[in-house]
């Protein structure tokens, strides 16, 4: 179970890289528009400093995984699909509104672990056991959080969420606290 500790670690640390490096981007911009352009080169160079401590840090998880996975495998023939069958898991829809009250809660926006920590707590009794799965690709990270991901993006379409929050922050808009409130959730 340590290996899963590690993941989870590495999971942990490139979020918070990645919050990092939008602050350090949101300072830097704050500086533009002060005009202060000492500021803006030093905090440029910081950045990219940063995002190569992100390449290194992903390579870094990257050889974790292929270290922990065993012994090496034959390589891949043709497409070996992993999906699951249609109707077996929780349908993505399903997690717009826990993520609209998960926001509700946070104070109108959170960072992705804490709204998906929210999630969870408010879908665990009705997730099905292949959500819980961990998706075969890279990623690892369970399938009930991927389709929140991939739901959050549909709510930024939609206007639910805002399109214009940092990286890493997701925000209600107007619109998703009125959707709430029409879908019987505290809006």
């Amino acid at each position: 179970m340590r290996h899963k500790n590690v993941a989870d670690a590495f999971d942990l640390l490139l979020s918070e890289v990645t919050a990092a490096l939008a602050a350090i981007r949101e300072e830097g911009a704050q500086a533009f528009r002060r005009g202060d352009s000492a500021t803006v080169r030093a905090l440029t160079a910081r950045a990219e400093e940063v995002k190569g401590f992100l390449v290194d840090l992903r390579a870094k998880q990257k050889e974790w995984r292929r270290l922990i996975s065993g012994p090496a495998r034959p390589p891949k023939t043709g497409r070996q699909s992993k999906r699951v069958a249609k109707g077996t898991r929780t349908p993505q829809g399903a997690y717009r509104v826990p993520i609209l009250r998960a926001l509700v809660a946070l104070g109108g926006e959170g960072r992705t672990r804490d709204v998906l920590a929210r999630v969870y707590a408010d879908m665990k009794h009705q997730l099905k056991s292949v959500d819980l799965q961990r998706l075969p690709s890279a990623s690892g990270m369970p399938r009930w959080r991927n389709a929140a991901m991939f739901e959050r993006n549909s709510m930024k379409d939609d206007g639910l969420l805002r399109a214009d929050s940092p990286r890493g922050i997701w925000a209600i808009s107007d619109r998703g606290t009125a959707y709430l409130s029409e879908q019987g959730g505290q809006g």
